[in-house]
């Protein structure tokens, strides 16, 4: 019988804290708190210096002192912890975030108001209650500078690897109530739900009544289908909420009345929307690749850490044989899939099979983990002097046989990511992306180009064109069938250049360089003005270590990847 796992679901309620904003437990007690936690992570973490080294962990763990010492405040303690368990690079090994919110805004509920960053900026995405417009600028919440409460944020926020994006994500969901953690402590629990933001009062909605009988039987929906002009969307908002009954009745229902009726609709494509998916359980995640994929796929493997450790085992594994992928309602069309930063745990481990099994085109950006292996089944701890409740893994679930704990997000094939035009217009520029792809299918095919060089400059163009609308539809397909009549050339001079004379050499070098010239003087001349700047850092001989467009560390993209780092 296949265990099912469930993941750390982040900002969803794990446990509660007994912290209010006036502290009464003192800097000696938070320092023991540390003590204990560290001593708690390295007996019951499965892998606790896989992503980094224990040097690093102690240096972070003496940093995490000294900081309590010198700030003595509750919110320096949850920094302090939250900045030490980042060390692990785990996302399900965190504070408990969720109840840590709610104590802090007092049952206030801010989930109307969410925030963004572009370009390094803060800016409104969304406001339910309608008192702010989506898209203003975001200079400062309850006096504090958002680019100071964004920094305190991601002290706080999760991260799997070298998850940048995803961290920041999380980060964004949390600016209110670091805003109003960081106010005047004599509050207390007298919070009344106002906060400020650029100097002008904003009410955050009331707290959350009991719920009626009415609306206890009106589940929020977690999987959904929607036909479209030409394609299907398949919406999983989690792998984890609601019953499981529901969700593979609907799952099998969908691609059912897919395999029915797709001819009728013109649907040309099936499109798998991730974004938002924090996670939950494997079983529910495996079962949507039985519906697109006919390879055989072992899911999952699973290692967890026994309590009574045996030298030189120190994981038990439970491993499953291999499934073959496919069926009676197999959809056998193009698929694409659609990731964002909040994309985690499960998730993670359906897009990197997407990628690795080349099931389609990713659209998006960097999820929240790697796809060879993540942490799992947290389990609740309560440190005892200051109440606060972390979690820590107990297991790791892999798609592979071996333990591969990578550090580096699964990525999207082509970034796609909101500009502030956007915001405003309520516009989804995924939409742009999936129509591109259906209305021309081979434009991004990678497989499609010879050199290496010309493979890293499309992933580059996709990258950092990420927010601009320009980039797509015409401006897109004349790019690459330049890029693809230039790549041509470079390789067939490549392979004349291997066994020529010391003379012939000379003229293939001349005429490589014409090449490269020719190429990239032709994609130049295609781009809108705006955008021309970006491409010539890109092409330049010297151009800069980094090139900054948007969300993302060096971790996360081709462009500003370290030199030594391998491909």
């Amino acid at each position: 019988m296949l265990r099912i796992i469930t993941f750390t679901t982040l900002l969803i309620g794990i446990a509660s804290t007994c912290f209010s904003s006036e502290s009464s437990v003192d800097s000696t007690a938070f320092i023991s708190d540390l003590d204990t936690l560290k001593v708690w992570v390295e007996k019951h973490h499965p892998l606790p210096f896989a992503r980094c080294a224990q040097e690093d962990w102690t240096r972070a763990y003496e940093n995490a002192k000294a900081k309590v010492k010198t700030e003595r405040t509750e919110i320096a303690f949850v920094e302090a912890v939250g900045e030490l368990l980042s060390v692990l690079k785990d996302s399900h090994t965190s504070i408990s975030l969720e109840p840590w919110r709610k104590d802090v805004l007092n049952g206030y509920r801010a989930h109307s108001l969410q925030f963004t960053s572009i370009e390094n900026l803060v800016y409104v995405k969304r406001d339910g209650s309608g008192q702010i417009k989506t898209g203003t600028l975001v200079d400062s919440i309850n006096g504090v500078a958002s680019e100071d409460l964004l920094s305190k944020a991601l002290l706080i926020a999760p991260q799997e690897g070298n998850s940048w994006t995803g961290k920041t994500r999380f980060a964004e969901a949390l600016l209110v109530p670091v805003a109003v953690s960081l106010q005047d402590e004599n509050l207390g629990d007298t919070f009344q739900g106002g906060i400020q933001v650029n100097g002008v009062n904003y009410e955050l909605g009331l707290k959350k009544k009991k719920a009626s009988w009415k609306s206890m039987f009106n589940h929020e929906k977690h999987i959904e289908w929607h036909v479209g002009e030409d394609h299907v969307t398949l919406k999983i908002k989690s792998f984890g909420k609601g019953k499981s009954k529901v969700y593979f009745s609907v799952l099998r229902r969908g691609f059912r009345t897919l395999e029915r009726k797709s001819k009728k609709w013109g649907t040309k494509a099936l499109v798998i929307d991730l974004r938002g998916n924090t996670g939950g359980y494997s079983a529910r995640m495996s079962e949507v690749l039985y519906y697109i994929c006919d390879k055989t796929i072992k899911v999952p493997a699973i290692y967890i850490k026994p309590n009574d450790l045996q030298k030189g085992s120190p994981l038990d594994t439970v491993r499953f044989e291999g499934r073959k992928m496919g069926g009676k309602h197999l959809w056998e069309g193009p698929t694409s899939l659609l990731i964002d930063g909040f994309s985690a745990s499960a998730s993670v481990s359906l897009a990197g099979v997407f990628r690795q099994q080349k099931l389609g085109p990713i659209f998006g950006e960097a999820c929240l983990g790697t796809r060879s292996g993540t942490f799992s089944d947290p389990v609740s701890y309560t440190l005892p002097e200051s109440g606060l409740k972390v979690s820590i893994a107990s297991g790791i679930f892999s798609m592979d046989d071996e333990i591969k704990m990578g550090m580096r997000s699964v990525a999207p094939t082509r970034w796609v990511q909101c500009n502030v035009k956007d915001l405003i217009s309520g516009n989804d520029p995924t939409e742009g992306a999936i129509k591109d792809w259906i209305s021309n299918p081979e434009v991004g095919d990678e497989s499609l180009l010879i050199d290496r060089e010309s493979k890293m400059l499309w992933k580059e163009l996709e990258t950092v064109y990420s927010r601009v609308r320009d980039w797509g539809g015409k401006t897109r397909n004349e790019a690459w069938e330049i890029l693809l009549e230039g790549d041509q050339c470079i390789s067939e001079l490549k392979n004349l250049r291997k066994n020529a004379t010391l003379e012939a050499l000379k003229q293939i070098t001349k005429d490589l360089k014409q090449c490269l010239t020719r190429r990239n003087t032709s994609i130049q001349i295609v781009l809108p003005l705006k955008m021309r700047t970006v491409f010539q850092e890109l092409t330049s001989p010297n151009r800069p270590a980094v090139l900054h467009f948007g969300l993302h560390n060096r971790a996360d993209c081709n462009v500003c990847k370290p030199s030594n780092q391998s491909k």
